[in-house]
């Protein structure tokens, strides 16, 4: 089951983002570090019903973000598949108990069918292959390359999946 997340959710998602951090960090990628997300980024997802759960034998296992917009997105050393509307899908990540099952690959197949959407746009650092890979897996095109606004390390590769 997939619902939006509620501030009950929050001690189960901080578990997993720090899972997340402790799993890229193992690549000697700087994403995430600095606790990243902050609380204040997961209240922020909570209070815009953007934060979305994946619930499994009772226990929250999957998390992402989706929005309608990503201004980063504007200018790409590259070129999307296409200009459709898109849903942009932000800190994707699994409980470490259950990485391997596809957990992701259902969190953004729900975006599609039950969010509306008739594209995917997702960026991830260079140096984060295991999501790479998933994304190419699941059917996304690797597009070009895109800049953050908010952080130093902002050179993110860009992928894109329409149906």
């Amino acid at each position: 089951m997939i619902r939006l997340a509620t501030s009950d959710d929050i001690a189960s998602l901080k578990e997993i983002y720090a899972h997340g951090r402790a799993f890229i960090k193992s690549y000697q990628s700087p994403q995430w570090q600095n606790n990243y997300p902050s609380d204040a980024l997961i209240n922020d997802d909570i209070a815009k019903n953007a934060l979305y759960v994946y619930i499994y034998d009772n226990q929250i296992v999957g998390v992402m973000t989706v929005l309608d917009d990503e201004p980063t997105y504007d200018y790409i050393e590259g070129d999307w598949l296409s200009h459709k509307p898109y849903k942009v899908v932000h800190r994707i990540a699994t409980h470490k108990d259950y990485y391997q099952r596809g957990i992701a690959a259902k969190l953004l197949d729900y975006v599609y069918s039950d969010l509306g959407a008739i594209s995917i746009r997702i960026d991830t650092h260079e140096l984060n292959v295991p999501m790479q890979k998933m994304l190419i897996k699941n059917g996304f095109s690797y597009c070009g390359i895109i800049y953050l606004n908010t952080i130093e390390d902002r050179k993110r590769l860009a992928y894109q999946k329409d149906i």
